[in-house]
């Protein structure tokens, strides 16, 4: 017998005992490229896939497959979470990730229903989110905001697409001038790590606006600037940097002077444009209008709402 086949025999033998990846590591796997693809961080991702690789191996040891999940199992998980030791608030910080999982199946059509939308964890104290303005409200700061020069003419676009089409002040400040459709009265935002893209609609009287800055106002702030930017908006200072607080304070201020509603911050206008869509679309148009990741963004909105608007608590499921 020729001794150099052993070592083959021996190697081949001991490949053929290294375990395939199972169906829970693919699941795990394809989840992990499905968070890379919606541009998370490293540290989220890292997270959300030890959380999974967590819940997926108690599933296997109860026999149940990830599709085949019910409310009922989720509660299990739940209990046996808390029986590990685990605290209300990192119990939430799992259903997050199991929740936005099971989005990604719903996605894929593995699934047809999310088992964790109606679960929540009692205890757990969510964000407040600030007293929510009402559409007339909103129409008031945009029609109020005095724009005769070329920043106060900026700024009214710019308040503009917060209190109609609740944009972030991140997004605000990515926006290029490629984006804007005058002809069709649309404005495209790109997606980024935190949010997806999305065609908005502007209002009529926010296009002549939008006209005014991008054809007049705006070559004369590059003018005078010197700059040279595909940037939407761009500083009078100078800079690359949108800065917003300026304009936040004079919302606040103009607020005040005309006895309006409450403004504390710019947060506050998005929120508020959030909860009314959801008066008016479904969840899953309003996860689109407002740019979210997943539709569990979009439902604490909701709830917010449900919950009487000034201060959000969530009415968990009881863990006994």
């Amino acid at each position: 017998m020729n001794s150099t086949l052993i070592p083959l025999e021996r190697e081949k033998s001991r490949k053929s005992k290294i375990p395939s990846k199972t169906g829970a590591g693919k699941m795990k796997e394809n989840f992990v490229d499905y968070l890379k693809q919606k541009q998370l961080s490293h540290s989220s991702i890292a997270s959300y896939g030890a959380t999974m690789g967590r819940f997926l191996s108690w599933l296997e040891k109860q026999n149940i497959k990830a599709e085949q999940v019910r409310y009922a199992d989720v509660l299990a998980y739940m209990k046996y979470c808390q029986q590990q030791g685990a605290v209300q608030r990192t119990i939430q910080s799992y259903l997050n990730s199991i929740r936005n999982f099971y989005d990604h199946l719903m996605e894929q059509q593995q699934v047809k229903t999310n088992p964790l939308q109606n679960i929540k964890v009692q205890g757990v104290k969510r964000k407040v989110l600030h007293k929510i303005l009402e559409p007339h409200e909103l129409h008031a700061i945009y029609h109020h905001y005095a724009h005769g020069t070329l920043s106060g003419r900026k700024n009214k676009v710019i308040i503009g697409l917060m209190v109609y089409q609740g944009l972030k002040t991140e997004e605000l400040d990515k926006l290029e001038v490629k984006e804007v459709n005058l002809k069709e009265g649309k404005i495209e935002i790109p997606g980024g790590r935190k949010n997806n893209s999305r065609i908005l609609q502007l209002e009529s009287h926010q296009v002549l606006d939008m006209y005014d800055y991008v054809m007049q106002v705006r070559p004369k702030i590059l003018e005078k600037t010197k700059l040279q930017t595909g940037k939407l908006f761009v500083s009078l200072e100078g800079g690359n940097k949108l800065r917003l607080q300026y304009l936040a304070d004079q919302i606040k201020e103009q607020s005040r002077l005309l006895s309006g509603p409450k403004i504390e911050s710019l947060k506050q206008l998005r929120a508020s444009v959030i909860v009314k869509w959801l008066k008016q679309y479904n969840l899953r148009e309003v996860q689109y209008l407002a740019g979210h990741r997943y539709i569990s963004s979009t439902e604490s909105y909701q709830q917010s709402e449900m919950a009487g608007l000034s201060e959000e608590v969530n009415q968990f499921h009881p863990l006994k």
